[in-house]
């Protein structure tokens, strides 16, 4: 007569089950966090290139953020006829003006009628922004560049268009709208004293955590939320969790090699605990977009003063 299993006997082999799944998809879970962690990298590795690529053919890098400059016109058939033109410097990822500058000449900055490029406006408008950006035939147009998996995977409903930012000090607008530029903005290629240390693209901030708060509102005065102002106190995304070790912030550098920044986290009931607070996190974002070296002493983000 066959030998029917005992409860106790079933009840082992449903616990080894449960935990074999349980195994199972946590390490699928982090193989598939990995994936987009290592895409996100990608992103940016190809983002700089497409800066250096513009860079080398231009002379000057792409601007952090659009910049209206203003020039004087005397072609005109009086010789002292003087008019003004004014022109949209395109960012990396342009204004949403789609042809505001299109045969004007009036500012189109100081009358307050431009648009930023934010989350805030309508998808046509953002999407006018990215492919009029200066490197988009840079990245092959190919939009899938521009966004982190991880932050399409947790702001779907926003459906973001780009998840970086690129560092303020490659020139962007700091009129506040009222006046347009008379110089040009540009950072020179080959003028950086330290490639390999200034900043060119790091994250947005798209994890909330309890010390900084994330919001897609660029806020008054901000005219880019493509562009990293640190003068303005903005601080590098940190956005890739890693278990219960910390948060990670994907960032790459104008040389073009790429790197990953930890701080100690630990998730909680509100989102998650850092061990830096927001004044760090500040001059963190600071020395990095400035070009000072920095280093880890095992609880926090120091200069390195040698």
């Amino acid at each position: 007569m066959k030998k029917a299993f005992t409860l106790i006997e079933l009840i082992v082999v449903v616990g080894i089950i449960v935990v074999l799944v349980g195994t199972l998809v946590a390490t699928m879970s982090r193989g598939t966090d990995a994936a987009r962690a290592a895409r996100c990298l990608t992103n940016l590795k190809n983002l700089a290139n497409a800066c250096n690529s513009y860079a080398m053919a231009s002379s000057h890098y792409p601007l952090a953020g659009s910049v209206e400059t203003r020039s004087l016109d005397r072609s005109g058939s009086n010789a002292s006829e003087v008019k003004h033109q004014f022109t949209e410097s395109r960012g990396w990822i342009s204004w949403n003006s789609r042809g505001a500058y299109q045969g004007k000449s009036s500012s189109h900055a100081a009358n307050g009628s431009w648009l930023t490029s934010s989350y805030n406006q309508d998808f046509d408008a953002r999407q006018h922004a990215l492919t009029n950006g200066a490197v988009w035939r840079y990245v092959s147009e190919n939009a899938d560049v521009y966004m982190c998996p991880e932050h399409r995977r947790l702001m779907r409903k926003q459906n973001p268009l780009w998840s970086y930012v690129m560092n303020e000090r490659f020139g962007c607008d700091k009129s506040q709208g009222s006046k347009p530029m008379l110089h040009d903005p540009h950072a020179q290629y080959g003028h950086l004293s330290r490639p390999d240390r200034v900043l060119m693209f790091s994250e947005l901030q798209f994890l909330d955590n309890d010390k900084v708060k994330v919001s897609t509102d660029p806020g008054p005065g901000i005219k880019n939320d493509c562009t990293l102002q640190y003068s303005q106190d903005e601080v590098i995304g940190f956005n890739h969790p890693n278990g219960k070790r910390g948060i990670f912030a994907h960032m790459v550098f104008a040389d073009g090699h790429v790197e990953k920044l930890s701080i100690p986290a630990s998730p909680s009931a509100k989102g998650w605990s850092v061990a830096l607070g927001k004044n760090e996190l500040e001059d963190l974002t600071e020395w990095l977009c400035t070009g000072e070296d920095v280093f880890f002493n095992g609880a926090r983000y120091e200069k390195r003063k040698d």
